[in-house]
């Protein structure tokens, strides 16, 4: 490198001084005075300059990225640009048809790409990276090691005579994945769907089919949990159930509470349960579902980062606690009648899609 000389950056014919790190790289602080979006930049040393590359700038806060895909679910993860999604390809309203789409950021912005699971049914969909994720339809699981360009399909219910109605992936990490249906039936892969496993909680608890899975997660304590519905009680009573490895050997921790979840529900902790009412009251239960107290009414959806960290829409508005629910801020006013349907987040970034809908904030 020759310090002797000087070197400038030109952005969007704007010139900024600049000390270069090496040969061929030199940073520099994003500013609003930059612009936004599209833009270009060439190094000038002494009297040469170089061709103007063409990149894309998005500022610190909230950006809406134009899309109308409608997006159940989207994921980000730190260093990458990709935002894996999940949609509805149906346009009635009362048939559902879901996608994957990979979604890259570029020099010119935000690009949609279909990838190779187009034409399916697909109940769940999750990611634990850009490349590593599941999807699921009602009888099987997809494991994916690059974006769903190829998956592998494992597990059967119907062959294990289960119920085909709903599948949900209640684990995922690099190699493995579990999924659970409706009613308490297990499929499990850990070598990226290349075989499975198959257990049923409710046989192994109860003899019988009786347990009707509402939400599920992994505690602080290493036990993953689930819980819902107990139909073969009268009255229907709740039932919480924990296992070491989230697959098979299920213990019954608690079937005595005569209250059925209604809404959204959502695990975060053994200690930690959220629970979105039928009229949006949004609740929370810090022992195993016993009891519940109320947070917040008219809720619309919520999401949660972590312990302390939530996310409600109300009123067509995002809002922010950062005191598990003391004090809420405005975190970004909606469109009219928006449909929020998942938020996703990174260290430094968070995501917020739905119908039409996809903001993505850098902080």
């Amino acid at each position: 490198m020759n310090n002797d000389f000087e070197t400038k950056l030109i952005i969007n014919n704007e010139t900024y001084d600049v000390t270069p790190i090496s040969n061929n790289q030199i940073t520099i602080d994003i500013s609003n005075l930059m612009g936004i979006e599209n833009s270009s930049f060439s190094v000038k040393t002494s009297d040469t300059t170089s061709e103007f590359k063409n990149f894309f700038i998005v500022l610190k806060g909230w950006y809406q990225i134009e899309t109308d895909l409608e997006i159940l679910k989207a994921f980000i993860f730190n260093n990458t640009n990709t935002i894996n999604t999940f949609i509805d390809t149906q346009t009635s309203s009362t048939s559902f048809f879901g996608d994957t789409r990979n979604i890259k950021g570029n020099s010119s912005g935000y690009e949609v790409y279909t990838t190779n699971t187009s034409g399916v049914y697909r109940n769940d969909f999750k990611m634990f990276s850009k490349d590593v994720g599941v999807s699921t339809d009602p009888n099987s699981g997809y494991f994916t090691s690059n974006a769903f360009e190829e998956s592998k399909m494992f597990g059967n219910f119907s062959d294990d005579g289960e119920f085909v109605i709903e599948s949900y992936i209640t684990h995922i990490d690099v190699n493995s994945s579990i999924i659970v249906n409706c009613c308490g039936a297990h499929i499990m892969t850990n070598d990226k769907g290349e075989t499975s496993s198959s257990s049923n909680a409710s046989e192994q608890l109860f003899s019988e089919d009786r347990l009707r899975v509402k939400a599920y997660g992994k505690g602080s304590d290493n036990y993953f949990y689930e819980f819902g519905i107990d139909i073969g009680s009268s009255p229907f009573k709740n039932y919480v159930i924990k296992s070491i490895n989230g697959f098979n050997n299920w213990e019954l921790v608690n079937n005595s509470v005569n209250q059925n979840f209604g809404g959204k529900t959502r695990f975060v902790d053994f200690d930690l349960i959220f629970n979105k009412t039928s009229n949006d009251e949004l609740q929370t239960s810090n022992d195993l579902t016993n009891s519940w107290n109320i947070i917040k009414n008219n809720v619309q959806s919520f999401f949660i980062k972590d312990r302390t960290n939530w996310f409600i829409v109300s009123n067509n508005n995002l809002y922010s606690t950062s005191d598990s629910g003391i004090n809420w801020n405005l975190e970004l006013e909606l469109p009219t009648y928006s449909e929020v349907n998942y938020m996703s987040f990174a260290t430094n970034k968070m995501l917020l899609s739905g119908k039409n809908i996809l903001y993505i904030k850098y902080e």
